[in-house]
């Protein structure tokens, strides 16, 4: 009797640590691609802010548009971006979301303000 339960409590221990196990691959996973989405809407509001200080940029076709699809450790990340007017003179709001191969909701969201000083 003494060794079923010994066995029990044993099975319980090892089940309980291989979900543990699990979950943490699993948000691994997760953080890594909220980090990968992040470079992205970063490289993308560096852009803008690059264009709104009227720096001279390599690919000024790129910096015009409001979607896309960059990559990112050998994956493709479609990303959309909206540039709203803010209160002030010249101040604009952009926003860039970021969404996976497959994603319906975005992977990341960023937002910054720039003054545009075209």
């Amino acid at each position: 009797m003494e060794v079923a339960i010994a066995l029990l409590i044993l099975s319980t221990v090892l089940v309980s640590s291989l979900q543990l196990v699990s979950q943490y691959a699993d948000e691994r996973v997760r953080m890594r691609e909220r980090f990968l989405a992040n470079q992205v809407a970063w490289n993308r509001l560096l852009e803008q802010y690059k264009t709104a200080q009227n720096w001279p940029s390599t690919s000024a076709s790129k910096t015009r548009r409001t979607k896309g699809v960059d990559q990112q450790a050998g994956r493709d990340w479609r990303w959309q971006l909206q540039i709203e007017d803010a209160m002030g003179q010249d101040l604009l709001r952009y926003q860039v979301e970021v969404y996976g191969a497959a994603a319906a909701r975005p992977t990341a969201t960023l937002a910054a303000f720039f003054v545009d000083r075209k």
